[in-house]
Protein backbone atom coordinates (compact mmCIF):
# COMPACT_ATOMS: atom_id res chain seq x y z
CA UNK A 1 0.00 0.00 0.00
CA UNK A 2 1.24 3.32 -1.03
CA UNK A 3 0.30 7.01 -0.08
CA UNK A 4 -2.12 7.42 -2.83
CA UNK A 5 -4.49 5.22 -0.52
CA UNK A 6 -4.28 7.89 2.25
CA UNK A 7 -7.00 10.98 1.44
CA UNK A 8 -4.97 12.71 4.12
CA UNK A 9 -0.96 13.89 3.76
CA UNK A 10 1.34 13.67 6.43
CA UNK A 11 2.96 17.32 5.25
CA UNK A 12 1.14 19.28 1.82
CA UNK A 13 3.00 22.49 1.15
CA UNK A 14 0.41 24.83 -1.26
CA UNK A 15 2.19 27.69 -2.94
CA UNK A 16 5.10 27.81 -0.29
CA UNK A 17 8.29 30.16 -0.35
CA UNK A 18 11.33 31.16 1.38
CA UNK A 19 12.83 34.90 1.17
CA UNK A 20 15.63 36.15 2.62
CA UNK A 21 15.55 40.14 3.90
CA UNK A 22 18.41 41.85 2.46
CA UNK A 23 19.19 45.65 2.07
CA UNK A 24 17.27 46.42 -1.01
CA UNK A 25 14.21 44.70 -0.19
CA UNK A 26 13.65 40.85 -0.25
CA UNK A 27 15.28 38.16 -2.19
CA UNK A 28 13.40 35.36 -3.43
CA UNK A 29 15.15 31.49 -2.26
CA UNK A 30 12.14 29.33 -2.81
CA UNK A 31 8.70 29.84 -4.88
CA UNK A 32 5.29 28.40 -5.51
CA UNK A 33 5.87 24.73 -4.01
CA UNK A 34 3.10 22.49 -3.91
CA UNK A 35 4.01 19.34 -2.28
CA UNK A 36 2.57 16.35 -0.89
CA UNK A 37 4.21 13.10 1.54
CA UNK A 38 1.78 10.75 2.36
CA UNK A 39 1.97 7.75 5.09
CA UNK A 40 3.72 4.51 3.72
CA UNK A 41 5.26 6.28 0.80
CA UNK A 42 9.13 7.47 -0.05
CA UNK A 43 8.86 11.23 -2.23
CA UNK A 44 12.20 12.00 -3.62
CA UNK A 45 12.84 15.98 -3.81
CA UNK A 46 15.40 15.86 -6.30
CA UNK A 47 17.91 18.92 -7.74
CA UNK A 48 21.31 20.31 -8.21
CA UNK A 49 22.80 22.57 -5.14
CA UNK A 50 20.97 25.71 -5.11
CA UNK A 51 18.00 24.38 -6.13
CA UNK A 52 16.30 24.98 -3.03
CA UNK A 53 15.66 21.53 -1.86
CA UNK A 54 17.23 21.67 1.62
CA UNK A 55 15.68 25.25 2.30
CA UNK A 56 12.28 23.45 1.07
CA UNK A 57 13.29 20.78 3.72
CA UNK A 58 14.78 22.59 6.63
CA UNK A 59 11.46 24.94 6.40
CA UNK A 60 9.18 22.02 7.63
CA UNK A 61 11.18 21.75 10.72
CA UNK A 62 10.76 25.84 11.05
CA UNK A 63 14.99 25.19 11.00
CA UNK A 64 15.43 28.26 8.15
CA UNK A 65 18.93 30.34 8.37
CA UNK A 66 18.56 33.74 10.16
CA UNK A 67 16.79 36.45 8.29
CA UNK A 68 14.99 34.05 6.06
CA UNK A 69 11.13 33.77 5.99
CA UNK A 70 8.68 31.02 5.14
CA UNK A 71 5.28 31.97 3.83
CA UNK A 72 2.55 29.63 2.10
CA UNK A 73 -1.20 29.20 1.16
CA UNK A 74 -0.94 25.78 2.90
CA UNK A 75 1.15 24.39 4.95
CA UNK A 76 0.41 21.37 7.24
CA UNK A 77 2.23 18.64 8.75
CA UNK A 78 0.31 15.85 10.65
CA UNK A 79 -2.53 17.84 10.52
CA UNK A 80 -0.84 21.12 12.17
CA UNK A 81 -0.72 24.41 10.37
CA UNK A 82 3.20 25.10 11.26
CA UNK A 83 2.41 28.84 9.62
CA UNK A 84 1.22 29.63 13.34
CA UNK A 85 3.54 27.49 15.31
CA UNK A 86 5.35 29.19 18.16
CA UNK A 87 8.44 28.39 19.37
CA UNK A 88 6.96 25.91 22.12
CA UNK A 89 5.09 24.47 19.02
CA UNK A 90 8.21 23.85 16.68
CA UNK A 91 9.95 22.33 20.33
CA UNK A 92 6.86 19.80 20.22
CA UNK A 93 6.99 19.23 16.16
CA UNK A 94 11.00 18.48 15.96
CA UNK A 95 11.39 15.17 17.12
CA UNK A 96 8.00 13.89 17.75
CA UNK A 97 6.18 14.04 14.64
CA UNK A 98 8.60 15.29 12.16
CA UNK A 99 12.58 13.13 12.19
CA UNK A 100 15.74 14.29 10.47
CA UNK A 101 18.88 12.17 9.02
CA UNK A 102 21.14 14.76 7.48
CA UNK A 103 24.50 13.73 4.79
CA UNK A 104 27.48 13.98 7.39
CA UNK A 105 26.87 12.09 10.44
CA UNK A 106 29.93 13.13 12.04
CA UNK A 107 29.36 16.44 12.30
CA UNK A 108 25.58 16.00 13.30
CA UNK A 109 26.29 13.99 16.46
CA UNK A 110 27.83 15.37 19.54
CA UNK A 111 31.51 14.18 20.01
CA UNK A 112 31.33 14.81 23.43
CA UNK A 113 28.15 11.75 23.78
CA UNK A 114 27.98 8.63 24.11
CA UNK A 115 25.59 6.83 21.74
CA UNK A 116 23.23 5.69 24.12
CA UNK A 117 23.16 9.45 25.84
CA UNK A 118 22.24 11.10 22.42
CA UNK A 119 19.56 8.42 21.55
CA UNK A 120 18.76 8.71 25.64
CA UNK A 121 18.40 12.73 25.26
CA UNK A 122 15.71 12.53 22.67
CA UNK A 123 13.93 9.54 24.89
CA UNK A 124 13.77 11.73 27.72
CA UNK A 125 12.36 14.73 26.50
CA UNK A 126 9.89 13.25 24.20
CA UNK A 127 8.98 10.25 25.45
CA UNK A 128 9.52 11.27 29.21
CA UNK A 129 11.08 7.72 29.60
CA UNK A 130 13.03 6.42 32.84
CA UNK A 131 17.04 5.95 32.78
CA UNK A 132 16.47 2.33 32.79
CA UNK A 133 14.01 2.17 30.09
CA UNK A 134 15.69 4.32 27.96
CA UNK A 135 18.47 2.23 27.91
CA UNK A 136 16.42 -0.68 26.86
CA UNK A 137 14.66 1.49 24.07
CA UNK A 138 18.00 2.96 22.78
CA UNK A 139 19.28 -0.54 22.47
CA UNK A 140 16.41 -1.81 20.68
CA UNK A 141 16.58 0.86 18.51
CA UNK A 142 19.96 0.10 17.26
CA UNK A 143 18.97 -3.75 17.10
CA UNK A 144 15.99 -2.22 14.03
CA UNK A 145 18.76 -0.35 12.76
CA UNK A 146 20.89 -3.31 12.20
CA UNK A 147 23.45 -2.88 15.07
CA UNK A 148 24.18 -6.25 16.78
CA UNK A 149 26.63 -4.87 19.31
CA UNK A 150 23.95 -2.77 20.67
CA UNK A 151 25.03 -2.53 24.17
CA UNK A 152 28.47 -1.66 23.65
CA UNK A 153 27.45 0.94 20.59
CA UNK A 154 25.86 2.51 23.62
CA UNK A 155 28.63 3.24 25.49
CA UNK A 156 30.77 4.07 22.49
CA UNK A 157 31.54 7.94 20.95
CA UNK A 158 31.12 8.79 17.34
CA UNK A 159 34.47 9.02 16.19
CA UNK A 160 34.73 5.01 17.30
CA UNK A 161 32.30 4.24 14.83
CA UNK A 162 32.39 3.20 10.84
CA UNK A 163 30.72 6.17 8.75
CA UNK A 164 27.76 3.37 8.27
CA UNK A 165 27.14 2.66 11.51
CA UNK A 166 27.24 6.42 12.21
CA UNK A 167 24.41 6.64 9.93
CA UNK A 168 22.08 4.19 11.23
CA UNK A 169 22.90 5.86 14.77
CA UNK A 170 21.52 8.68 13.05
CA UNK A 171 18.29 6.81 11.96
CA UNK A 172 17.97 5.99 15.29
CA UNK A 173 17.67 9.22 17.04
CA UNK A 174 15.81 10.36 14.47
CA UNK A 175 13.22 7.65 14.97
CA UNK A 176 13.01 7.82 18.68
CA UNK A 177 10.09 10.01 18.94
CA UNK A 178 8.30 8.17 16.89
CA UNK A 179 7.64 10.69 14.37
CA UNK A 180 5.34 10.24 11.24
CA UNK A 181 7.37 11.91 8.81
CA UNK A 182 10.92 11.60 8.20
CA UNK A 183 13.29 14.01 6.14
CA UNK A 184 16.17 12.29 4.73
CA UNK A 185 18.70 14.97 3.80
CA UNK A 186 21.58 13.25 0.68
CA UNK A 187 22.32 10.62 3.77
CA UNK A 188 23.92 8.32 1.39
CA UNK A 189 26.29 10.42 -0.48
CA UNK A 190 29.47 10.29 1.32
CA UNK A 191 29.04 5.87 1.42
CA UNK A 192 30.48 3.29 -0.82
CA UNK A 193 27.93 1.17 -2.90
CA UNK A 194 27.84 -1.35 -0.52
CA UNK A 195 27.16 0.51 3.06
CA UNK A 196 24.93 2.70 0.68
CA UNK A 197 22.84 -0.11 -0.32
CA UNK A 198 22.98 -1.11 3.27
CA UNK A 199 21.42 2.12 4.45
CA UNK A 200 18.67 2.67 1.63
CA UNK A 201 17.57 -0.39 2.44
CA UNK A 202 17.45 0.03 6.30
CA UNK A 203 15.63 3.73 5.60
CA UNK A 204 13.39 2.03 3.08
CA UNK A 205 12.60 -0.90 5.89
CA UNK A 206 11.72 1.49 8.48
CA UNK A 207 9.62 3.34 6.45
CA UNK A 208 7.56 0.28 5.71
CA UNK A 209 7.34 -0.77 9.24
CA UNK A 210 6.55 2.12 10.90
CA UNK A 211 4.27 3.20 7.61
CA UNK A 212 5.56 6.73 7.90
CA UNK A 213 6.36 9.08 4.91
CA UNK A 214 9.46 9.81 3.88
CA UNK A 215 11.09 13.09 1.94
CA UNK A 216 14.08 12.32 0.80
CA UNK A 217 16.44 14.55 -0.77
CA UNK A 218 19.16 14.08 -3.24
CA UNK A 219 20.63 14.49 -6.84
CA UNK A 220 21.41 10.93 -7.18
CA UNK A 221 18.84 9.51 -9.73
CA UNK A 222 19.97 6.41 -9.42
CA UNK A 223 18.73 6.42 -5.80
CA UNK A 224 15.52 7.65 -6.96
CA UNK A 225 14.86 5.12 -9.62
CA UNK A 226 14.98 2.41 -6.93
CA UNK A 227 13.61 3.70 -4.06
CA UNK A 228 10.74 6.85 -4.65
CA UNK A 229 7.24 6.26 -5.20
CA UNK A 230 6.89 9.86 -6.63
CA UNK A 231 9.57 12.66 -7.87
CA UNK A 232 9.56 15.78 -7.21
CA UNK A 233 12.20 18.46 -8.98
CA UNK A 234 13.51 21.54 -7.88
CA UNK A 235 15.51 24.38 -10.23
CA UNK A 236 16.31 27.75 -9.37
CA UNK A 237 13.46 27.54 -6.48
CA UNK A 238 10.77 26.10 -8.12
CA UNK A 239 9.17 22.61 -8.07
CA UNK A 240 9.34 22.54 -12.32
CA UNK A 241 8.09 18.59 -12.35
CA UNK A 242 6.37 16.17 -9.93
CA UNK A 243 4.97 12.85 -10.89
CA UNK A 244 4.94 9.20 -9.84
CA UNK A 245 8.73 7.70 -10.27
CA UNK A 246 7.79 5.80 -13.75
CA UNK A 247 6.38 8.57 -15.28
CA UNK A 248 9.93 10.40 -14.67
CA UNK A 249 11.92 8.60 -16.19
CA UNK A 250 10.20 7.26 -19.10
CA UNK A 251 8.43 10.58 -20.06
CA UNK A 252 10.23 13.81 -18.27
CA UNK A 253 8.72 16.90 -19.21
CA UNK A 254 10.69 19.06 -18.27
CA UNK A 255 13.82 20.18 -20.29
CA UNK A 256 16.11 20.48 -17.21
CA UNK A 257 14.24 16.79 -16.33
CA UNK A 258 15.42 15.36 -19.03
CA UNK A 259 18.87 16.24 -18.65
CA UNK A 260 18.88 14.82 -15.44
CA UNK A 261 17.83 11.52 -16.26
CA UNK A 262 20.03 11.84 -19.42
CA UNK A 263 23.23 11.79 -16.76
CA UNK A 264 21.85 9.32 -14.83
CA UNK A 265 23.88 6.35 -13.94
CA UNK A 266 23.49 3.12 -15.35
CA UNK A 267 25.09 -0.38 -14.34
CA UNK A 268 27.82 -1.26 -17.07
CA UNK A 269 27.08 -4.25 -19.26
CA UNK A 270 30.21 -5.77 -18.36
CA UNK A 271 28.66 -5.86 -14.85
CA UNK A 272 25.26 -7.36 -15.54
CA UNK A 273 26.25 -9.95 -18.39
CA UNK A 274 29.51 -11.11 -16.14
CA UNK A 275 32.39 -13.10 -17.30
CA UNK A 276 30.98 -14.37 -20.30
CA UNK A 277 30.32 -10.81 -22.35
CA UNK A 278 34.15 -9.30 -20.14
CA UNK A 279 36.18 -12.30 -21.90
CA UNK A 280 35.15 -10.78 -25.25
CA UNK A 281 35.02 -7.35 -24.88
CA UNK A 282 37.66 -5.67 -27.39
CA UNK A 283 38.82 -3.08 -25.35
CA UNK A 284 40.25 -5.56 -22.56
CA UNK A 285 42.79 -5.89 -24.94
CA UNK A 286 42.87 -2.63 -25.91
CA UNK A 287 44.07 -1.38 -22.09
CA UNK A 288 46.73 -3.44 -21.91
CA UNK A 289 49.68 -1.42 -21.18
CA UNK A 290 51.70 -0.47 -24.16
CA UNK A 291 55.29 0.16 -22.50
CA UNK A 292 57.03 -2.64 -20.12
CA UNK A 293 57.92 0.08 -17.94
CA UNK A 294 55.27 1.50 -15.21
CA UNK A 295 55.31 4.95 -14.84
CA UNK A 296 54.49 4.62 -10.93
CA UNK A 297 55.02 1.45 -8.72
CA UNK A 298 54.49 1.47 -4.99
CA UNK A 299 55.87 -2.34 -3.22
CA UNK A 300 54.88 -3.34 0.08
CA UNK A 301 53.92 0.09 1.00
CA UNK A 302 52.89 0.50 5.10
CA UNK A 303 51.58 3.11 7.09
CA UNK A 304 50.97 3.64 10.57
CA UNK A 305 49.25 6.73 12.47
CA UNK A 306 50.34 6.71 16.01
CA UNK A 307 47.94 7.68 18.55
CA UNK A 308 48.75 11.37 20.27
CA UNK A 309 50.31 11.04 23.72
CA UNK A 310 49.88 7.37 23.72
CA UNK A 311 52.49 4.55 25.32
CA UNK A 312 51.61 1.80 22.74
CA UNK A 313 54.36 0.90 20.37
CA UNK A 314 55.16 1.30 17.15
CA UNK A 315 53.83 -1.93 16.30
CA UNK A 316 50.47 -0.93 17.54
CA UNK A 317 49.79 1.54 15.92
CA UNK A 318 46.70 2.12 13.36
CA UNK A 319 47.35 0.30 10.45
CA UNK A 320 46.72 2.75 7.23
CA UNK A 321 48.41 0.77 4.40
CA UNK A 322 49.18 -2.67 4.67
CA UNK A 323 51.72 -4.22 2.52
CA UNK A 324 50.07 -2.27 -0.77
CA UNK A 325 51.43 -2.65 -4.25
CA UNK A 326 50.54 -1.49 -7.23
CA UNK A 327 51.41 -0.01 -10.40
CA UNK A 328 50.19 2.73 -12.76
CA UNK A 329 50.96 2.13 -16.58
CA UNK A 330 52.01 5.77 -18.83
CA UNK A 331 49.12 8.02 -20.60
CA UNK A 332 46.70 5.25 -18.27
CA UNK A 333 44.07 5.58 -15.59
CA UNK A 334 44.27 3.56 -12.14
CA UNK A 335 40.82 4.04 -10.05
CA UNK A 336 41.10 3.06 -6.86
CA UNK A 337 37.79 2.78 -4.96
CA UNK A 338 37.31 1.54 -1.57
CA UNK A 339 35.44 3.24 1.70
CA UNK A 340 36.26 5.89 4.05
CA UNK A 341 39.38 4.42 6.04
CA UNK A 342 40.56 2.20 3.69
CA UNK A 343 43.71 4.04 2.92
CA UNK A 344 43.14 5.90 -0.17
CA UNK A 345 44.10 8.96 0.81
CA UNK A 346 46.62 8.13 2.51
CA UNK A 347 48.23 5.99 -0.70
CA UNK A 348 47.51 9.11 -2.42
CA UNK A 349 49.50 11.03 0.17
CA UNK A 350 52.66 8.73 0.07
CA UNK A 351 52.71 8.61 -3.78
CA UNK A 352 52.90 12.62 -3.77
CA UNK A 353 55.60 12.93 -1.01
CA UNK A 354 53.02 14.35 1.84
CA UNK A 355 54.38 12.10 4.13
CA UNK A 356 56.64 9.38 4.15
CA UNK A 357 55.82 5.63 4.10
CA UNK A 358 57.17 3.21 7.57
CA UNK A 359 58.36 0.75 4.80
CA UNK A 360 57.62 -0.23 1.24
CA UNK A 361 59.22 1.79 -1.69
CA UNK A 362 57.76 4.14 -4.17
CA UNK A 363 59.25 4.70 -7.98
CA UNK A 364 58.67 6.79 -10.41
CA UNK A 365 59.81 6.29 -13.39
CA UNK A 366 62.20 3.35 -12.24
CA UNK A 367 63.77 5.65 -9.39
CA UNK A 368 62.85 5.43 -5.69
CA UNK A 369 60.93 9.00 -4.38
CA UNK A 370 62.71 8.56 -1.25
CA UNK A 371 66.06 7.57 -1.46
CA UNK A 372 67.59 11.14 -2.50
CA UNK A 373 64.74 13.60 -0.95
CA UNK A 374 65.83 17.03 -1.83
CA UNK A 375 66.53 16.42 -5.21
CA UNK A 376 63.25 14.21 -5.71
CA UNK A 377 60.75 16.54 -3.96
CA UNK A 378 61.85 19.53 -5.98
CA UNK A 379 61.24 17.45 -9.57
CA UNK A 380 57.91 15.36 -8.13
CA UNK A 381 56.63 18.99 -7.32
CA UNK A 382 56.45 19.37 -11.02
CA UNK A 383 55.56 15.63 -12.23
CA UNK A 384 53.33 14.86 -9.61
CA UNK A 385 50.55 17.10 -9.32
CA UNK A 386 46.94 16.58 -6.59
CA UNK A 387 43.62 17.10 -7.28
CA UNK A 388 41.37 17.21 -4.11
CA UNK A 389 37.73 16.77 -3.18
CA UNK A 390 36.97 20.40 -2.11
CA UNK A 391 38.31 22.73 -4.68
CA UNK A 392 36.65 25.49 -2.38
CA UNK A 393 39.30 24.57 0.36
CA UNK A 394 42.13 23.69 -1.41
CA UNK A 395 42.22 27.16 -3.23
CA UNK A 396 43.22 30.16 -1.49
CA UNK A 397 40.08 32.78 -1.01
CA UNK A 398 42.44 35.99 -1.03
CA UNK A 399 43.79 35.42 -4.34
CA UNK A 400 42.87 35.68 -7.76
CA UNK A 401 42.03 32.80 -10.32
CA UNK A 402 44.69 33.99 -12.41
CA UNK A 403 47.25 34.06 -9.34
CA UNK A 404 45.88 30.71 -8.77
CA UNK A 405 46.33 28.96 -11.63
CA UNK A 406 49.81 29.71 -12.41
CA UNK A 407 51.46 29.64 -8.59
CA UNK A 408 52.73 26.22 -9.65
CA UNK A 409 54.52 28.05 -12.79
CA UNK A 410 55.97 31.03 -10.93
CA UNK A 411 57.55 28.85 -8.08
CA UNK A 412 59.11 26.64 -10.86
CA UNK A 413 59.61 29.09 -13.59
CA UNK A 414 57.66 28.44 -16.15
CA UNK A 415 55.76 31.53 -17.43
CA UNK A 416 58.69 31.68 -20.07
CA UNK A 417 58.07 35.33 -21.08
CA UNK A 418 54.49 35.00 -20.28
CA UNK A 419 52.62 37.62 -18.41
CA UNK A 420 50.72 35.89 -15.42
CA UNK A 421 47.63 36.88 -17.04
CA UNK A 422 48.47 35.60 -20.21
CA UNK A 423 49.14 32.01 -19.15
CA UNK A 424 46.29 32.01 -16.81
CA UNK A 425 44.15 32.55 -19.41
CA UNK A 426 45.24 29.99 -21.93
CA UNK A 427 45.26 27.35 -19.04
CA UNK A 428 41.37 28.54 -18.23
CA UNK A 429 40.48 27.91 -21.57
CA UNK A 430 42.28 25.02 -22.00
CA UNK A 431 39.65 23.60 -19.05
CA UNK A 432 36.83 25.11 -20.41
CA UNK A 433 36.70 28.27 -18.91
CA UNK A 434 36.52 32.05 -20.11
CA UNK A 435 39.36 34.65 -20.11
CA UNK A 436 37.46 36.58 -17.70
CA UNK A 437 37.38 34.33 -14.86
CA UNK A 438 40.67 35.05 -14.36
CA UNK A 439 40.10 38.59 -12.93
CA UNK A 440 37.76 36.30 -10.43
CA UNK A 441 37.90 34.89 -6.93
CA UNK A 442 37.17 31.81 -5.84
CA UNK A 443 33.77 32.42 -4.08
CA UNK A 444 32.30 33.73 -7.29
CA UNK A 445 32.74 30.09 -8.95
CA UNK A 446 30.85 27.93 -8.63
CA UNK A 447 32.36 24.29 -7.40
CA UNK A 448 32.58 22.86 -10.87
CA UNK A 449 34.31 26.01 -11.70
CA UNK A 450 36.69 25.81 -9.06
CA UNK A 451 36.77 22.51 -9.89
CA UNK A 452 38.59 22.92 -13.23
CA UNK A 453 40.87 25.93 -11.85
CA UNK A 454 42.20 23.45 -9.72
CA UNK A 455 43.03 21.17 -13.01
CA UNK A 456 43.88 24.56 -14.81
CA UNK A 457 46.34 24.76 -11.83
CA UNK A 458 48.04 21.55 -11.91
CA UNK A 459 48.30 21.32 -15.93
CA UNK A 460 50.42 24.63 -15.69
CA UNK A 461 54.19 22.65 -14.40
CA UNK A 462 53.15 19.96 -17.23
CA UNK A 463 52.83 16.82 -14.81
CA UNK A 464 53.22 13.30 -16.06
CA UNK A 465 51.02 12.11 -12.77
CA UNK A 466 47.81 13.26 -11.29
CA UNK A 467 46.51 12.06 -7.74
CA UNK A 468 42.90 12.61 -8.20
CA UNK A 469 41.36 12.43 -4.80
CA UNK A 470 37.55 12.43 -4.85
CA UNK A 471 37.38 14.89 -7.55
CA UNK A 472 33.79 14.75 -8.37
CA UNK A 473 32.26 13.13 -5.26
CA UNK A 474 31.30 17.04 -3.85
CA UNK A 475 30.05 17.73 -6.97
CA UNK A 476 26.13 17.61 -8.82
CA UNK A 477 25.22 14.83 -11.42
CA UNK A 478 25.50 16.90 -14.48
CA UNK A 479 29.03 18.64 -13.27
CA UNK A 480 30.49 15.56 -12.37
CA UNK A 481 29.87 13.97 -15.93
CA UNK A 482 31.48 17.19 -17.36
CA UNK A 483 34.34 16.99 -15.27
CA UNK A 484 35.07 13.24 -16.04
CA UNK A 485 34.58 14.34 -19.93
CA UNK A 486 37.32 16.95 -18.80
CA UNK A 487 39.41 14.31 -17.37
CA UNK A 488 39.02 11.88 -20.52
CA UNK A 489 39.75 14.97 -22.78
CA UNK A 490 42.79 16.56 -21.32
CA UNK A 491 44.27 12.94 -20.95
CA UNK A 492 45.70 12.09 -24.60
CA UNK A 493 45.76 16.01 -25.00
CA UNK A 494 48.62 16.47 -22.15
CA UNK A 495 49.82 12.68 -22.24
CA UNK A 496 48.50 12.42 -18.65
CA UNK A 497 48.34 9.40 -16.24
CA UNK A 498 45.89 9.19 -13.78
CA UNK A 499 45.51 7.53 -10.20
CA UNK A 500 41.77 8.40 -10.09
CA UNK A 501 40.79 7.65 -6.28
CA UNK A 502 36.63 7.24 -5.28
CA UNK A 503 34.60 5.43 -3.72
CA UNK A 504 31.44 5.23 -6.04
CA UNK A 505 31.93 2.58 -9.02
CA UNK A 506 29.90 5.09 -11.44
CA UNK A 507 32.93 7.48 -11.82
CA UNK A 508 35.83 4.65 -11.67
CA UNK A 509 34.13 3.03 -14.61
CA UNK A 510 33.85 6.13 -16.75
CA UNK A 511 37.93 7.11 -16.48
CA UNK A 512 39.65 3.80 -16.05
CA UNK A 513 41.70 1.34 -17.65
CA UNK A 514 43.07 -0.65 -14.91
CA UNK A 515 41.09 -0.76 -11.03
CA UNK A 516 42.31 -1.60 -7.36
CA UNK A 517 39.94 -2.18 -5.10
CA UNK A 518 41.07 -1.14 -1.06
CA UNK A 519 39.84 -2.59 2.01
CA UNK A 520 41.49 -2.16 5.41
CA UNK A 521 44.95 -0.64 4.22
CA UNK A 522 44.97 -3.69 1.47
CA UNK A 523 44.74 -3.81 -2.22
CA UNK A 524 42.50 -7.04 -2.54
CA UNK A 525 42.03 -6.99 -5.86
CA UNK A 526 44.10 -5.32 -9.39
CA UNK A 527 43.26 -5.47 -13.02
CA UNK A 528 41.65 -4.10 -15.74
CA UNK A 529 38.79 -2.45 -15.58
CA UNK A 530 36.16 -4.76 -17.35
CA UNK A 531 38.16 -8.11 -15.65
CA UNK A 532 37.39 -6.46 -12.46
CA UNK A 533 34.10 -5.34 -13.31
CA UNK A 534 33.32 -8.39 -14.94
CA UNK A 535 34.68 -11.17 -13.12
CA UNK A 536 35.25 -9.93 -9.46
CA UNK A 537 37.38 -12.36 -7.42
CA UNK A 538 37.36 -10.76 -4.01
CA UNK A 539 33.98 -11.04 -2.07
CA UNK A 540 34.60 -7.54 -1.12
CA UNK A 541 34.67 -6.09 -4.98
CA UNK A 542 31.43 -8.34 -5.52
CA UNK A 543 29.50 -7.16 -2.79
CA UNK A 544 30.15 -3.47 -3.96
CA UNK A 545 29.23 -4.26 -7.76
CA UNK A 546 26.15 -5.95 -6.75
CA UNK A 547 25.57 -2.85 -4.54
CA UNK A 548 25.45 -1.05 -7.59
CA UNK A 549 22.16 1.46 -8.54
CA UNK A 550 20.86 1.26 -11.84
CA UNK A 551 18.59 4.12 -12.91
CA UNK A 552 15.48 2.08 -13.99
CA UNK A 553 12.78 1.86 -11.52
CA UNK A 554 11.69 -1.41 -12.81
CA UNK A 555 15.11 -3.13 -11.61
CA UNK A 556 14.26 -1.85 -8.23
CA UNK A 557 15.60 -4.41 -5.39
CA UNK A 558 14.08 -2.20 -2.82
CA UNK A 559 10.45 -2.36 -3.54
CA UNK A 560 10.20 -6.16 -3.48
CA UNK A 561 12.07 -5.99 -0.24
CA UNK A 562 9.18 -3.02 0.67
CA UNK A 563 5.93 -5.20 0.04
CA UNK A 564 7.51 -7.60 2.31
CA UNK A 565 8.12 -6.01 5.23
Amino acid sequence: MTGSDFPIPILRYRNAGISLAKRNGEHSLVRGVDLDVFPNEIVALVGESGSGKTLTALSVLGLLPKGASFRADIAMVNGKDITRLNNRGWRDLRGSEVGIVFQEPLSSLNPVLTIGDQIGEVLLYKKGLARKVREDRAAELLDLMGIPTSRSVLGEYPHQLSGGMRQRVMLAIAMAGEPRLLIADEPTTALDNAIQHQVLELLVETAARTRIGLLFITHDLSVVAQIADRVAVMKDGSLVESAPVGAVFAQPQHAYTRRLVSLAPRVPAVVKHGPPLAAHLERVEQNRPTKDVPLLEVRDLVKRYMPTGGRLTRASGSVALDGVSARIWPGKTLGLVGQSGSGKSSLARVITGLIAPDAGSVRFEGEDIFSNAGREATRRGRDVQMIFQDPFSSLNPRMKIADVVTEPMVAHRLLAGKSVEDAAVELLQTVGLPAGFARRYPHELSGGQRQRVGIARSLGVRPKLLVCDEPVSALDVSVQAEILALFKTLQPLFGLTYLFIAHGLDSIYSVSHHVAVMQSGKIVEYGLRDEVFGDPQHPYTRSLLAAMLDSDPKSSRFRSHRRAV
